[in-house]
């Protein structure tokens, strides 16, 4: 994280002037890493000390500086109440500049809802953010890009087409898709390919095109412009992908007793649900974009009955859960 600016510390004595008094769990990290449990108690705006009570009951104070700057923002979410208009604003506007964009987007929801009155300047603040939040995408991706993880740049664009689908970047992160994404999928099973062509060329000829039509429809889905062709897609390639499955469960019936061909068939079932997990994944990400929250648990959960322990899509529930409690959309990180 970068260092606290003067404007920053101006701007959080602000926040903390205008916060409800809390007494929630918190836990802090100062700047050398050492992590304190224990409750906020009181903040000094004139000094910028923060005190804090740990949970073996020792009183302690720390400046401002002395904490790194997520700390900073997690304890004062306990401190300003979600109907403080303008603190929450404030608090908005902080996450934003530290780079907590997807926090940033939250606040300024909880800011409008509590008072209708700011959403111009609301608004205002909301395009700083797409911008920072777009330039940010893009510079990883491209950094990712330059190192040859493929995958980890692709994870940085598909973030700038579901959630930043209007910003000038955008257009640019769409081409990078078009041109890596089908490339980088085809490398997974390159090596399946060699060790199972006569199969591919024969009895699971059918399947591989199911396959290839799959990544071809996800592509598009990631690519497309408005997010009604790109869930008709996604759904598209999860039905090409059940064909997959099919025919996989096909082959290995016939040849039970091969275990060259039942090795290849766990390989390309592990592939295929791979695939058809990171599309519910992005059917739930477009769902909670327009605070379709059950339809996108419903997705979130299809992922978790074909990988139960996997963690994008826990960590993903787990978000769509906490949006649907508080009402306010996290899809409004990118269409706000």
């Amino acid at each position: 994280m970068r260092t606290i600016h003067a404007t920053l510390l101006a701007r959080l004595a602000l926040l903390l002037a205008l916060a409800t008094p809390g007494f929630a769990s918190e836990s802090i990290k100062l700047k050398n890493g050492r992590v304190l449990n224990g409750r906020a108690t009181a903040y000094d705006a004139d000094k910028k000390v923060l005190s804090f009570r740990t949970d073996d009951g020792q009183d302690q104070t720390y400046t401002l500086d002395q904490l790194d700057q997520r700390s900073v923002y997690m304890v004062n979410t306990s401190l300003i109440a979600q109907d403080n208009a303008k603190g929450q604003l404030q608090l908005a506007n902080y996450a934003r500049d530290i780079g907590l964009y997807a926090h940033a987007a939250r606040r300024y929801g909880y800011a409008e809802t509590a008072d209708p009155s700011l959403k111009d300047e609301i608004e205002k603040q909301r395009v700083t953010l797409r911008k920072m939040a777009a330039d940010y995408c893009m510079k990883n991706a491209q950094d990712m890009i330059a190192k040859n993880d493929i995958k980890g740049a692709e994870e940085w664009l598909t973030t700038m087409v579901q959630k930043l689908p209007d910003e000038p970047q955008t257009e640019q992160a769409r081409a990078l898709l078009e041109q890596h994404y089908t490339q980088e999928r085809n490398a997974r099973d390159d090596k399946l390919e060699q060790e199972h062509a006569d199969l591919l060329q024969g009895d699971l000829k059918k399947g591989k095109e199911f396959y290839d039509r799959m990544i071809t429809r996800t592509k598009e889905g990631l690519t497309a412009k408005n997010s009604g062709t790109a869930v008709s897609t996604w759904k598209s390639a999860l039905g090409d992908g059940k064909g997959v499955l099919k025919e996989i469960d096909r082959l290995a019936k016939k040849y039970a007793s091969d275990a060259k061909v039942q090795d290849g068939a766990a390989k390309y079932r592990k592939l295929t649900t791979d695939q058809m997990v990171d599309l519910h994944l992005h059917l739930a990400s477009s769902y909670t974009t327009s605070s379709s929250y059950k339809d996108a648990l419903k997705e979130t959960n299809a992922a978790l009955a074909l990988d139960p322990g996997n963690q994008n899509a826990l960590a993903q529930r787990a978000r769509i859960e906490q949006a649907s409690s508080e009402g306010v959309g996290i899809g409004r990180f990118g269409r706000f």
